[in-house]
């Protein structure tokens, strides 16, 4: 199995947390002390686009799953 085969296309993930940031940073210019917390959440966000970009397809779908998993039984919102 080739490298090629194991790359993940990330792009509509990026798409996805560059409009969901855009409100944000709207807040953020309001409220100038939130700009390290949001710039920490884009960094990290950052960070793992890039990991799971080079991370097999099927490795990425269990991690959501168990991320889902322990949201539903916390309460929490689930991004669907």
């Amino acid at each position: 199995m080739s490298r090629r085969e194991h790359v993940v296309d990330t792009s509509a993930f990026t798409a996805d947390l560059t409009d969901a940031f855009a409100p944000l940073r709207e807040i953020v210019e309001d409220i100038p002390d939130l700009a390290p917390h949001l710039a920490h959440i884009e960094t990290f966000c950052a960070v793992a686009l890039r990991v799971m970009a080079r991370t097999n397809p099927s490795k990425i779908r269990e991690a959501a799953r168990l991320v889902e998993i322990q949201a539903r039984i916390k309460g929490h919102h689930v991004y669907e």
